[in-house]
């Protein structure tokens, strides 16, 4: 019993830790986020947000809740296959980060180590805000999404996105 405590114990413990520095709000919740629906979008100072960089977080551990920054470079759906680093954007269940904005001069994401696709199901909110379909102008922006380590899509990514920062 104690190890079942425990074991759902620890991923709430790590939720609480990841995103850790907060700047407050008048109005907002003690930890520095929004509601907006079922997942929290951080409402704070970017600069102030502890994360881990595409590559870091490909290195992470599964299970894992992390927070990642990184450039929307493509939408996908089903396989990585399917992603579309160009507009028309197909498909809101995913969205694909990379640490670098895709440059069209020298358009090099050919290779999945430079990837990491975030799965968008989980909450309606979350979908709405950030996939490149209904979104197209997110299409190179940065972002800061918190949630949990993943396989997804046969690569080192994220599910269950709980909460998220658009970088103006």
């Amino acid at each position: 019993m104690q190890k079942l405590l425990k074991a759902l114990l620890l991923p709430m413990l790590l939720a609480l830790a990841g995103c850790e520095k907060y700047a407050f709000e008048e109005g907002a919740p003690a930890d520095g986020t929004q509601q907006t629906g079922g997942a929290y979008a951080i409402s704070e100072d970017t600069a102030q947000i502890d994360y881990l960089t595409v590559a870091q977080a490909q290195r992470a551990d599964i299970g894992q809740t992390i927070c990642v920054r990184g450039y929307i470079v493509a939408s996908t759906t089903r396989s990585m296959k399917n992603a579309d680093f160009l507009e028309p954007f197909e498909g809101s269940t995913a969205i694909v980060l990379a640490d670098e904005p895709v440059d069209l001069g020298n358009f090099q994401y050919e290779t999945d180590e430079l990837l990491f696709p975030v799965c968008l199901t989980d909450y309606k909110d979350v979908r709405a805000a950030l996939n490149l379909e209904d979104n197209p102008h997110l299409w190179n922006k940065l972002v800061f999404v918190y949630g949990v380590k993943a396989s997804y899509m046969s690569l080192p990514g994220m599910k269950k996105v709980m909460r998220y920062q658009i970088v103006e």
